[in-house]
């Protein structure tokens, strides 16, 4: 096994207890997800042969194993797994010309970008939020009476997302270093 390759098994298992946390869906750890750091940052870390659409794939494979393939068919979801594709797509065009502190900003902007795509599919989708400048207002921040607000999603989003981001980096150039290889870059692009 060449050198290259064992440099990814830290980040291989930081992406492989993404999977079963995905598939498991601990309570105690709701829309605590790293699935788009794992979208963005995740292409930027694993070789060009690992194309870009293959970690929203493995997404999709993980959420119709645990739920049924009925979770991939409605806008929702298409939004959900679009984004996640996009995120991949712009993480595999910067790979190679990004530092981490810019894939940190990637993965922030990717994490922003997902949940005002998300709410806002779902305040055109949900009867429960008025077609109005307010109720996209309403989907934005409060969300549904009930439930969580909307606004405590895109903290544990960003917190889940940029702490994976960071780990997963870390990971790689640990590795790296450990075997003399090229590490990412802090803050040039390579």
């Amino acid at each position: 096994m060449s050198s290259k390759r064992l440099s990814l098994i830290l980040p291989l298992v930081l992406v492989l207890a993404a999977i079963v946390l995905r598939y498991v869906k601990v309570d105690a750890l709701a829309n605590f997800s790293p699935f788009m750091a794992l979208a963005f940052a995740g292409t930027l870390v694993f070789s060009r042969k690992v194309p870009f659409w293959a970690l929203p794939l493995v997404m999709i494979g993980v959420d119709m194993a645990a739920n049924g393939p009925g979770i991939v068919m409605h806008a929702e979801a298409v939004a959900v797994y679009g984004c996640f594709a996009l995120a991949a797509w712009f993480g595999g065009r910067a790979r190679g010309h990004i530092s981490l502190l810019g894939g940190l900003v990637g993965v922030v902007a990717c994490t922003l970008a997902f949940y005002a795509v998300t709410n806002t599919v779902s305040w055109l989708s949900d009867a429960n939020y008025a077609k109005t400048f307010a109720g996209w207002t309403q989907a934005m921040t409060s969300g549904v009476p009930g439930l969580p607000p909307t606004v405590l999603f895109l903290y544990k989003s960003l917190l889940s997302d940029v702490g994976f981001a960071c780990a997963l980096f870390a990971a790689f150039n640990l590795e790296a270093s450990v075997r003399k290889e090229k590490l990412f870059p802090v803050f040039a692009a390579a």
